[in-house]
């Protein structure tokens, strides 16, 4: 956390905890942990080395799986950091900065732990245990926190099966499952939608063809947000900006159709440290384009807490750079 104030301070919107029990492979920890509860079991074992390579769970046998008796972690990783983030707000004078905790969406965590068949049968309960720990996160830090929701799977979903992605999102409710968990959190939850396409060992688990797939997952989202809860921003994910400079305007039109409420800032989740700093300067000015303005932030594709720290301080002052473009 002080890392990143330090590289972006008075530029920062939100400050994520570090996520430091959970940084290196984010969901498999989690998981982990579900299993040293006797909650979940091995049903395949895998590596991790891949996506498809993952461990497949099952609910221990004899268990009836319910959001009461699984702890995803979240409620913890927020106590221990809502007094170091506290003392941080006071120490750089940031009085409007507010704490992040990252979450996955049900529908990715169940995905990833359980398989296909786990959305059918068990989303339920990761729904409860995630609206659990955010009504004890809010009861802790009441407006100070902001939740953000974490939509790997959705997004990988809809890039792999473009240009039948709507088609699957309508089938699957994608969009409205996203909404819903939101809507299933107490009124006034500040919220992000983090729309992603994995970095599993720094590695996308989808490949977008166009910006098409993001842009309708996101109106979907928008269109069914609830009453009462404020979605704060949006996040895209483009990777690291790597389309051909003859193909971008073709791969960004798409982001012409982003339709956000009111009060919704989108970031360009673009950052990244293979590129100059100049060609992504170049990205940025083609999805603004394609936007028809400014956009509102800028932000890796999936978060710092999987890069070694060296590389994490880059892409920190990458963003500074970038946002200071914004700026200007």
């Amino acid at each position: 956390m002080r890392a990143m104030l330090d590289g972006a301070g008075p530029r920062l919107r939100t400050l994520p905890t570090g996520e430091t029990r959970r940084y290196e492979f984010y969901i498999q920890p989690i998981i982990e942990n579900l299993v040293s509860q006797s909650v979940l079991e091995v049903r395949k074992p895998g590596a991790w080395q891949s996506s498809r390579d993952r461990t497949i769970h099952r609910v221990v046998r004899g268990t009836e799986l319910s959001g009461e008796i699984m702890d995803l972690g979240y409620l913890r990783e927020a106590e221990e950091a809502w007094p170091v983030f506290r003392s941080l707000r006071e120490e750089r004078a940031l009085p409007g900065l507010a704490l992040q905790i990252g979450m996955p969406t049900d529908f990715t965590l169940t995905f990833i732990a359980m398989g296909a068949s786990g959305i059918r049968t068990h989303r339920h309960a990761f729904l409860d245990a995630t609206v659990r720990d955010i009504t004890a996160i809010r009861e802790l830090a009441g407006d100070d926190v902001v939740v953000q929701l974490e939509a790997t799977a959705e997004l990988v979903l809809l890039a792999k099966t473009q240009p039948f992605h709507r088609l699957v999102d309508g089938m699957l409710g994608l969009g409205r499952g996203i909404a819903a968990l939101a809507a299933a959190a107490p009124e006034g939850t500040r919220f992000g939608v983090h729309l992603c396409l994995g970095s599993l060992r720094n590695k996308a688990r989808g490949r977008l063809r166009d910006a098409r797939p993001l842009v309708d997952l996101a109106n979907s989202v928008v269109r069914q947000w609830p009453q009462g809860r404020v979605l704060e921003y949006l996040h895209g994910p483009f990777a690291a900006g790597d389309v051909p400079p003859s193909a971008r305007a073709e791969f960004y039109a798409p982001l012409a159709n982003l339709s956000l409420c009111e009060g919704t800032d989108f970031y360009a989740g673009l950052v990244h440290d293979s590129p100059t700093e100049g060609q992504q300067l170049e990205t940025l000015a083609a999805i603004e384009n394609a936007l028809g303005r400014p956009v509102d932030g800028v932000a890796s594709a999936c978060g710092l807490g999987r890069r070694p720290r060296g590389v994490a301080d880059v892409l920190m002052a990458r963003a500074d750079s970038l946002a200071g473009a914004l700026d200007d």
